[in-house]
């Protein structure tokens, strides 16, 4: 099973992490801008958790687990801490 992250997934994060921010300009910093994925994927876990009772979203949430991962693993690289989303919609 193939599970996309699609680029307007990723837009629409910036956008609300814009609009957080009291601002219309969509450029954020850097660090924001590398914690949107990561939330954007947490949220696409717990819906397909959501429906586990499908053996296919439990693979999907698996497999996005792994990237969410990968990427929280890179964050900390790039900035020194650990990725906290508990703030990100």
């Amino acid at each position: 099973m193939v599970v996309r992250l699609s680029a307007s997934d990723l837009e629409y994060g910036r956008r609300i992490a814009a609009i957080k921010a009291r601002s219309r300009v969509v450029r954020l910093s850097p660090e924001i801008d590398d914690l949107i994925p990561i939330a954007r994927l947490e949220k696409r876990i717990r819906e397909l958790l959501w429906n586990r009772d499908e053996p296919d979203n439990v693979l999907a949430a698996r497999i996005l687990v792994r990237e969410q991962s990968r990427l929280q693993l890179a964050y900390e690289r790039r900035h020194g801490r650990p990725a906290d989303t508990r703030h990100m919609p």
